[in-house]
């Protein structure tokens, strides 16, 4: 019997400062061979969000590759199960979901400490967002994870969905019945390393050959709409994912450029 065929995810970055800001506090990491995806979005200007961002992306990332080379036979196949907000670990059988959040608690525990050493109390200092795609083993099933407001988009057959939710008071204002005035789109209820203890949302997606998977910062999505986004990525091919990226960070800076801005296209083949 011929071995299964793994597929190949694809994959470019691009950052950039904006207009508006004096620092990148942003970061991305890209592993086609872990099938590793990650965007952070530093916060804390002076108290170093740059730092925050690049912790996150490195302390994911080394935590998955340790679990790589340790070989955990239970990777190779995975159970689609269904995930919310209110499973616990116990609820969880996924070994995969279980793997990315230790990962991400990982990331906030050190980032948390950095900001202990600091001498900032909890809620205050350096902290980030994390958006993050991960395909284990040798499956079709990627794990989609997040914790604030940088997101991820599956652009199918032309069509794009958004496959995260964002931690923002906003949001939440959308999901309880939009009680009162609208809150400011850009407050984050959750970001690693202002809590002991910050939980990611995560959940099993199946990709097909072809798709493509956007991972952003606010930077992008708070200047273009999802319907540009569509556009550009409707009329992007599998060897254009470079020029893809730069068309998205230039409209984000033609519309204002108000934040830095990252993106991270991939396709799936």
């Amino acid at each position: 019997m011929a071995p299964p065929l793994i597929r190949r995810l694809q994959a470019t970055g691009l950052s950039d400062i904006g207009r508006n800001r004096t620092l990148n506090e942003d970061s991305f990491y890209c592993d086609e061979e872990l099938r590793l995806l990650l965007v952070a979005d530093g916060m804390g200007g002076h108290a170093a969000g740059e730092v925050a961002s690049r912790e996150a992306v490195s302390r994911i990332a080394a935590f998955l590759h340790q679990s790589h080379l340790d070989n955990d036979p239970e990777m190779t196949e995975l159970e689609v199960q269904e995930y919310d907000d209110e499973s616990t670990l116990e609820d969880l059988p996924n070994p995969a979901i279980e793997l990315i959040t230790a990962a991400v608690q990982h990331a906030n525990k050190a980032i948390y400490g950095l900001n202990q050493e600091q001498g900032y109390p909890e809620g205050q200092g350096m902290g980030t967002t994390v958006v993050g795609l991960w395909m284990p083993g040798q499956s079709d099933e990627a794990v989609v994870f997040n914790v604030g407001d940088s997101r991820l988009y599956l652009c199918r057959e032309g069509q794009l969905s958004q496959l995260t939710k964002d931690h923002t008071w906003y949001q939440y204002w959308l999901d309880h019945g939009q009680i009162g005035p609208a809150p400011s789109s850009n407050i984050v209820m959750r970001a690693l390393g202002i809590a002991q203890h910050m939980p990611a949302s995560a959940h099993l997606q199946g990709l097909q050959s072809g798709d493509l998977i956007l991972l952003c910062s606010d930077g992008l999505t708070s200047m273009v709409s999802d319907s540009l986004i569509e556009e550009t990525l409707g009329r992007t091919d599998r060897d254009q994912l470079q020029w893809a990226c730069k068309q998205l960070v230039d409209m984000s800076n033609e519309y204002g450029g108000r934040d830095n801005i990252t993106v991270i296209l991939a396709c799936y083949t």
